[in-house]
């Protein structure tokens, strides 16, 4: 598979090509040969995107980076399909620069398809990147086909969808001169989060909201959930949301005041029927769980009183899968 020699942005121009001395020649060749042989594994369970094409023409063994993506179901269950073309992502710098990892072509690919632990997307495996303290991450789509993309209806009905730039999510990992590092992070995209509809024009909008988690640290809370709703509410429209630190009076997504870290539907089993929830992808820490039996009425731009019951502290360490019931 043949890699595009590209420059990325941010990336100095004496690094972007010019090597001086026999010295840096050799050095050069060792980094090209040490990421080709490695640059095309992925683990089972992750898709990898085909025809990647990253590598910067650095004059020393710097920093590589691997990212995966993950989704979060949207609000809506009627929604069956979110498609857009994905074209990479691009870094922020402590520095105000940016650095842009990019795929030979944009990819077309359905955003729910990555919503469940049957894998995430491989976007890029042991791409190099410059020197630099990296502090933020979002995702690039690709503009020239803008209008391929759209929102499909569980009724079988297309709407247009129309794709925003996020804000970059916080990351951190730092890249040294002559220096070999490697990081890895999976970035998940909550689609309650980040899709919105326009009653007015019948359009979708996607306004991409990331977290970024260390791959080799990422934890997972889940359990079951028997919460008693009120009357003409059920658990079958419920959903469960994570907010970062102890004690926190739960919010809807709104933009305002506390929003939630993580959110995920509450599902129906098909074993006996009864109702869990799954949340994937997450730092350490502490955190606030509440419950909502009204969450398919989350509207991001929106202040919905959603009603949260259930409110309890968890901590959730490095790398734990934590079981914490909702009773």
């Amino acid at each position: 598979m043949l890699l595009a020699l590209v420059t990325k942005s941010g990336t100095p121009a004496a690094k972007s090509g010019m090597l001086e001395g026999k010295d840096s020649m050799v050095r050069f060749m060792a980094c090209m040969q040490h990421s080709a042989g490695k640059g095309f594994s992925f683990g089972r369970g992750i898709t990898r995107i085909g025809a990647l094409g990253l590598m910067a023409l650095l004059a020393g063994c710097e920093g590589e980076v691997t990212t995966d993506l993950a989704t979060e179901l949207p609000a809506d269950p009627n929604i069956t399909q979110v498609v857009a073309d994905l074209r990479g992502v691009e870094f922020s710098k402590s520095s105000g620069g940016t650095e842009r990892l990019e795929f030979r072509d944009s990819q077309q690919v359905d955003l729910l398809d990555y919503a469940d632990d049957n894998g995430v997307l491989r976007l890029f495996t042991n791409e190099q990147v410059s020197e630099g303290n990296y502090t933020g991450v979002r995702l690039l789509f690709d503009a020239d086909r803008a209008d391929d993309a759209f929102v499909s209806t569980a009724s079988g009905r297309q709407f247009p969808l129309n794709l925003a730039d996020g804000d970059y999510a916080p990351l951190s990992f730092n890249v040294e001169d002559d220096d070999s590092s490697s990081d890895a992070f999976t970035l998940l995209l909550d689609l309650r989060k980040s899709l919105s509809f326009d009653d007015n024009s019948r359009e979708y909008t996607l306004t991409p909201r990331l977290r970024t988690v260390e791959t080799r640290e990422m934890g997972r809370i889940e359990g079951n959930v028997s919460v008693t709703c009120p009357a003409g509410d059920s658990l079958e429209r419920g959903a469960v949301y994570l907010f970062q630190g102890r004690d926190v009076t739960p919010d809807d997504i709104d933009g305002a005041g506390v929003e939630p870290f993580a959110t995920a539907p509450v599902f129906t089993s098909t074993i006996g029927g009864g109702f869990f929830y799954a949340l994937r992808y997450l730092p350490a820490g502490d955190y606030t769980l509440a419950v909502t039996c009204i969450g398919n009425d989350e509207d991001p731009l929106a202040n919905d009183d959603l009603e949260f019951r259930n409110v309890i502290n968890v901590r959730l360490d490095d790398r734990e899968t934590l079981t914490r019931d909702l009773p």
